[in-house]
């Protein structure tokens, strides 16, 4: 009887661990699947807060106050290249489309300290990929994609109307968002009355020639872009020795994104800094939630 009864308890015992070790074993297997989970949106969020601290904010574009729609909030963002990548370690910047430099010593070679002209020359078509704004892209949030004139950068309806002064010409809140080719619009190659590259010659050549290099047109805006296509975050970078715009590869950086939000904050006044807030949700097959938000400075540019 007393053995009988040993056994029982023991039975008991065994149920009641059993029965403890797979509530820790499921525990572990729902905080390993979070940690997953914030671990692929803690990836993407860092590759976009990076690329916005180095580059200049393209997207989304400041609210105008002539449309009945949004463009400072959006799925989208779009900035500049980082000028100092240097991705295939040649000694020039992934973004210096022309492998120029200031020649202090006039050697013709890059030295250490010697600075490199980065996004100087664009062209009427500022990142050169033969779209109105970018590629693929609903530039100013009116639910049309490329519409336009390759020429109109940021798909107003109008062709190279701001040029780069520091100003808002058009009035659509943004600022030097659609230059010419001559991007300062002062009819003169680089800035009117200067020696742009330090050769010892002022103004001499194309007025769209922007650094006075004897080429014109030659150093495109290089941009990044990240996107949604379905529940996946897209982002796209120009591929190594680009020839164009348009020589970009895509990845997926997160899958399962249920709201992916990127909104341009109005600057205060006196601020010359652009910050935007990022909001990146993702949701995975057992509904598990993963909610990242934050606020970042963009590295450049007006």
């Amino acid at each position: 009887m007393e053995l009988l009864v040993a056994v029982a308890i023991a039975a008991i015992l065994a149920l009641s661990m059993g029965a403890i070790v797979s509530r820790a074993l499921e525990a572990r297997a729902e905080a390993q699947a979070r940690n997953t989970l914030n671990r692929e949106a803690q990836f993407a969020l860092e590759r976009m807060l990076a690329a916005v601290r180095a580059g200049r904010l393209l997207l989304p574009l400041p609210e105008n106050p002539s449309t009945g729609h949004s463009e400072a909030v959006r799925d989208v963002l779009a900035v500049s290249l980082d000028p100092t990548l240097d991705r295939d370690g040649d000694g020039f910047a992934d973004a210096n489309n022309d492998r120029d430099f200031f020649d202090a010593d006039g050697d013709t070679v890059k030295d250490p300290g010697e600075r490199e002209r980065v996004n100087e020359d664009p062209g009427r078509d500022n990142n050169k990929d033969g779209c109105p704004g970018i590629c693929g892209v609903d530039d100013d949030g009116d639910g049309l994609v490329d519409e336009g004139s390759s020429r109109d950068d940021d798909e107003d309806g109008l062709d190279d109307e701001d040029p780069r002064d520091a100003s808002d010409n058009d009035g659509d809140g943004a600022v030097d968002e659609d230059t010419d080719g001559d991007t300062n619009a002062d009819g003169q190659p680089g800035v009117a009355g200067v020696d742009d590259d330090e050769d010892g010659a002022t103004d001499e050549g194309n007025s769209d020639d922007d650094d006075e290099d004897g080429a014109t047109d030659e150093d495109w805006l290089d941009v990044v872009v990240y996107r949604l296509d379905g529940d996946a975050l897209v982002e796209r970078s120009p591929n190594l020795g680009a020839a164009d715009g348009s020589d970009y590869s895509e990845r997926v950086i997160a899958a399962g994104v249920t709201l992916f939000q990127v909104e341009r904050l109005p600057r205060a006044p006196g601020e010359r800094a652009t910050r935007v807030d990022i909001t990146l949700e993702l949701t995975d097959a057992e509904a598990r939630v993963v909610n990242l938000q934050t606020r970042v400075r963009s590295g450049g540019g007006p």
